[in-house]
C-alpha cells in the first residue's frame, strides 16, 4: 500500500507533466495561429476591424484586458492577451468534455467556442484548423531535430607526468619516442713507441737480485722502430 506522501509526490509529477505539455503545445498553437492570421505581423485593420498579430477583434480583445484596443499591434500586449485567450479556449473545451487539442483550439479561435460545442463549424473552419495544426507538427518535428543533434564532446589533453621527491618510486610514461642509452668506454690507451738509434748488437739490461731480461731492438728498413717484450 502506498503513503499518502508517494500519492501526492506521484500526482505532482503527473499534474507537472500535464502543465508543461499544455505549456509547450500553446506555444506552438498560438505561433502557428501568428503564422496563419499575420504572417508579416502588419499593423493596418482587418475587414472586420482585426489587429495584431493574431487578428483580435475588438470584442475579443476586451474580453482579456482592459489596455486600449490599439495596443493589439503592440508584440508584448497581444501575446499576453493571446495566452489569456487560449486558456479561456481551453478551459471551456474540456469543461464541455472535448479534447483541447490544436486542432479543436484554431477551430474554436477562428469560429468561436459555442460553434465548435454545437457541431456548427464552418467548412473554412476547418481549413484554417488543418493549416494550424500542420504547423504545430512542423514546430515540434524541428525542436526534435534541434534537441537531438549530438554535441561532439571536447578533446581532452593527457595529464602530464608528475615527478615528485615525496614518493620512492618515480613512473615514467613510455611514449612512441623511447629513449636509447649507449655504454660509452674510454679509448684504449696507444701503445708507446721508443725511438732508439740502429745497433748492431742487442742491448741487456741487468740487476743484481732479479733476474736479468734481455730487450731486443730490431729496426726495419723505415726508421720506426718498436719493441716487444
Amino acid at each position: 500500500m502506498k503513503s499518502p506522501f508517494t500519492r501526492y509526490l506521484l500526482l505532482g509529477l503527473v499534474l507537472g507533466f500535464t502543465i508543461k505539455a499544455a505549456a509547450d503545445d500553446r506555444w506552438e498553437t498560438l505561433r502557428a495561429i501568428n503564422w496563419v492570421e499575420n504572417p508579416t505581423n502588419h499593423t493596418r485593420a482587418g475587414r472586420f476591424g482585426e489587429l495584431g498579430p493574431y487578428q483580435f477583434r475588438p470584442t475579443t480583445w476586451r474580453m482579456h484586458t482592459k489596455r486600449p484596443f490599439s495596443q493589439a499591434v503592440q508584440r508584448e500586449a497581444a501575446d499576453e492577451v493571446a495566452v489569456r485567450h487560449y486558456e479561456w479556449i481551453r478551459i471551456n473545451l474540456e469543461r464541455a468534455g472535448v479534447d483541447a487539442t490544436p486542432f479543436n483550439i484554431a477551430m474554436a479561435w477562428n469560429s468561436g467556442v459555442n460553434n465548435v460545442l454545437k457541431g456548427r463549424v464552418p467548412n473554412v473552419s476547418y481549413d484554417y484548423a488543418t493549416r494550424v495544426t500542420n504547423l504545430v507538427q512542423t514546430f515540434k518535428g524541428r525542436a526534435q531535430v534541434v534537441a537531438t543533434k549530438v554535441v561532439p564532446k571536447a578533446q581532452t589533453q593527457p595529464k602530464p607526468a608528475v615527478i615528485t621527491l615525496e614518493s620512492t618510486v618515480v613512473n615514467f610514461a613510455v611514449t612512441h619516442n623511447a629513449p636509447k642509452f649507449e655504454l660509452v668506454l674510454p679509448p684504449e690507451p696507444e701503445v708507446p713507441v721508443i725511438y732508439t738509434q740502429r745497433v748492431a748488437e742487442p742491448v741487456t739490461i741487468a740487476t743484481s737480485d732479479e733476474p736479468a731480461h734481455t730487450f731486443t731492438f730490431t729496426t726495419a728498413a723505415t726508421l720506426t722502430p718498436r719493441f716487444s717484450l
